[in-house]
């Protein structure tokens, strides 16, 4: 048994020779290929086992999901990035606002632009 102490001290038993990187790499065992799965035993199985499939084929294109807000088209006009600082009641407020609407935020800005005249 060695001690940290006795680093000057190597003792032959203690540290064996190193075995050739040629040699270990020999020992590694051969991998054989996967068998490939079908989509369709997958979906099967997923089904089987109470998950949704992963799937974007045409069953679930075109669907909104319940609550969100519709995709837009690409703007038709020149967009610019608007920043600002609001306290956090108004900030809620608004974001109540274009939520309950379920209306982009640019939309629910046009909203209430429309309100004023």
């Amino acid at each position: 048994m060695s001690n940290f102490l006795d680093l000057d001290v190597v003792r032959a038993e203690e540290a064996p020779a190193p075995k050739p990187l040629r040699d270990l790499l020999a020992s590694v065992p051969a991998s054989a290929p996967r068998p490939h799965l079908s989509p369709q035993i997958s979906d099967q199985l997923a089904t089987q086992h109470g998950f949704a499939s992963r799937d974007h084929s045409d069953r679930f294109l075109g669907a909104t999901p319940v609550g969100r807000r519709h995709a837009r088209g690409l703007p038709v006009e020149e967009t610019k990035q608007l920043s600002i600082r609001m306290p956090l009641s108004l900030y809620t407020e608004f974001l109540a606002y274009a939520d309950d609407r379920k209306l982009t935020y640019s939309d629910a800005i046009r909203a209430l632009l429309n309100q004023r005249k």
